[in-house]
């Protein structure tokens, strides 16, 4: 590679001139994968009541199903991230979304629980790698200074996804049936495959500040992932997913068998969550990187920030279940969308902590272990509302997340561990 056209790439995206309308293209290329990414795992909620009546389904054995889309979650995220370091992320998104719509197809022709759970697991395979392949194919577009809002942008696509799909998914499943609600993702993930094969484009911006890759140290991924800056992200990490895996999962039933919603008005009310994680999404983009171009540190900006507001989340979470009318609504709203600005922070300060050619493997190191949350917190929730009822289960998400902010606080200084694994001079 020509290292001078390289940084010239660089040079470009960081001024706004050419080659920053290519990389915005992608950014909302990349932005609309993510959009059908949640559509996928959110149908399984949305559809869960006729699903139950069915198949005739307990909430264990439903957990359990949701659970199957985590079962080769994690694993398939860290084996694709190592493959990433050597083809293009172009081709591993293009056929992620290829096996993503395929997976659809067999609901529609009268499965029942095993095939069901079969097509989750699938699906769950194929989907593992997709935010660290999002965030790996945009930050070969955007240098370190440029990434934060684009980061945020893409998480946005977990809650537009639901948010523009709750209502349609939901007119489908009342009008149509639940089964054709996944077929209808089939061909919604079809089209983009089209698209993304005409217009899709690997990027090629290097860190100008940041060792080159053939100059960057040889750290090993034991360090990285032993850092403070790793470890206390992925604490934050698993706890906030706790939480997404409960909102997809459970949150829909929690609405109509809990309190007694329609299924009309829970497509409505589901919403909520995902519209308020949505905006905190975009304003964390813009206010941390309006805070680094101040000079202010990644530590406070992304670190801090991330790990109170998933402290937060977990206080509302704690407390909605006590409260009653609109301030449980909008308890339970905050509860399940503010922690969600983490991913984001998460997989923008372990970029920060590893060289170029470790990145794509480190960042899906992070989602392959954060979202073993997923595995277990369907399954785990379901038997303890089929024993003792759903506030428990707040209770246990709600004290992860308190416990998983704080962490994050205390332990992410991604400056401090980058002079340590010699990335940043000191």
């Amino acid at each position: 590679m020509d290292l001078s056209a390289t940084r010239s790439t660089a040079a470009r995206a960081t001024t706004g001139t050419p080659g920053a309308g290519r990389a915005w293209l992608i950014t909302f290329l990349l932005l609309a994968f993510m959009l059908i990414n949640f559509a996928d795992k959110a149908v399984l909620g949305l559809a869960a009541k006729p699903i139950m009546h069915d198949l005739h389904l307990s909430p264990s054995q439903y957990g359990l199903l949701s659970s199957g889309f985590y079962f080769l979650f994690s694993v398939s995220a860290v084996v694709v991230g190592f493959v990433s370091n050597r083809v293009a992320t172009k081709w591993v998104l293009l056929v992620m979304a290829v096996v993503w719509a395929l997976s659809q197809v067999p609901v529609l022709g009268g499965a029942g629980f095993g095939v069901l759970l079969a097509c989750r697991v699938v699906l769950g395979a194929a989907e593992g790698p997709a935010n660290p392949m999002a965030m790996h194919a945009a930050a070969k577009w955007f240098p370190n200074e440029k990434r934060s809002l684009p980061s945020a942008i893409l998480n946005m696509g977990s809650a537009i996804g639901v948010t523009l799909g709750a209502p349609l998914l939901t007119v489908v499943i009342v009008h149509h049936g639940w089964r054709w609600a996944f077929f209808s993702l089939f061909a919604v993930g079809m089209v983009w495959v089209v698209v993304w094969a005409v217009l899709g484009r690997e990027g090629t911006v290097v860190d100008t500040a940041a060792p080159t890759p053939a100059d960057e140290p040889a750290v090993p991924y034991r360090r990285i992932l032993l850092s403070g800056t790793w470890l206390g992200g992925f604490a934050a990490g698993f706890a906030a997913y706790w939480t997404l895996a409960l909102l997809t999962a459970w949150v829909p039933p929690y609405l109509e068998n809990g309190l007694g919603y329609s299924v009309s008005t829970t497509g409505t009310l589901v919403i909520l969550p995902w519209a308020a994680l949505a905006v905190f999404n975009l304003a964390q983009g813009a206010v941390t990187e309006w805070l680094m171009r101040r000079g202010v540190s990644s530590r406070l900006a992304r670190g801090v920030l991330g790990g109170v507001a998933v402290g937060v989340a977990g206080l509302a979470m704690l407390l909605f279940p006590l409260a009653g009318g609109a301030v449980r609504l909008a308890l339970l709203t905050l509860a399940f969308s503010l922690g969600g600005i983490v991913f984001a922070i998460v997989l923008t300060v372990n970029a920060e902590i590893s060289p170029v050619r470790r990145r794509g493997a480190v960042l899906s190191i992070s989602i392959g272990l954060i979202t073993t949350a997923g595995l277990l917190a369907p399954y785990v929730t379901g038997r303890i509302v089929e024993a003792v009822g759903y506030t428990p289960a707040w209770v246990v998400a709600g004290v992860l997340s308190v416990v998983g902010g704080l962490l994050a606080v205390l332990f992410v200084r991604p400056e401090r561990d980058a002079r340590r694994l010699g990335l940043r001079a000191g």
